[in-house]
């Protein structure tokens, strides 16, 4: 991981885990045997994304270890080992990024590639938008967008834009596409877990089975 989650999180209610950012009393991570997925995932965070222990950019990176890395947003500090993935995978690298009046329709394409690199951004709809535009390092990277059939199951805050999906939701849709299925029903189960675990651990209670 480009980013070291050092800082213990802690919240009014309870100590969350540093990997997998669930209460400590209901942490998963010796429960999780980790895959290596082909595709490759980049994932940009803000900073407030970064530190939040609900965060599923950190789940899927203790998931899929070999193939995720989590990177921090800085206006004015580009993150270097996301710049040295870019140029080492040119011409196989997509922009995961929902198509409105900003993303221009020239870079939105239809397919993905098995083995391909899927740059993530990790943060609210605003504050997406904002590093998308202010980032340019990632102005010529082709965009693939997502229309889900289907609503989110990530309802562990209030506020989320209708229609969108969560970073590790929208990661599961890219392993379906590209044909990765095993791979993708693995994170799948996965991200059950986590959504019974964290929902019994801010209760202060272990999950029933």
């Amino acid at each position: 991981m480009a980013n070291d989650f050092k800082v213990k999180q802690i919240t009014r209610l309870y100590e969350s885990c540093n990997k997998c950012g669930l209460p400590t009393l209901t942490c998963i991570c010796n429960q999780v045997s980790p895959i290596a997925t082909k595709s490759k995932f980049w994932i940009l965070a803000s900073k407030r994304e970064f530190y939040r222990p609900s965060s599923t950019g950190r789940l899927l990176e203790l998931i899929n270890p070999a193939s995720t890395e989590i990177f921090l947003w800085e206006r004015t500090s580009p993150p270097i080992g996301l710049l040295e993935n870019i140029n080492s995978y040119k011409g196989k690298i997509f922009l995961l990024f929902p198509e409105d009046e900003e993303s221009s329709t020239n870079r939105t394409v239809d397919y993905l590639n098995l083995g391909s690199a899927f740059i993530l951004i990790d943060g609210t709809w605003k504050e997406a938008r904002k590093i998308v535009r202010k980032s340019e390092y990632l102005k010529d990277i082709p965009i693939v967008s997502i229309t889900p059939d289907y609503q989110t199951k990530f309802v562990l805050r209030r506020g989320r834009v209708e229609g969108t999906l969560c970073t590790l939701e929208a990661a599961m849709e890219i392993l379906r596409m590209v044909g990765e299925i095993e791979e993708q029903q693995t994170c799948e189960k996965y991200f059950s877990m986590f959504l019974k675990h964290y929902q019994a651990g801010v209760s202060s209670h272990l999950p029933k089975e």
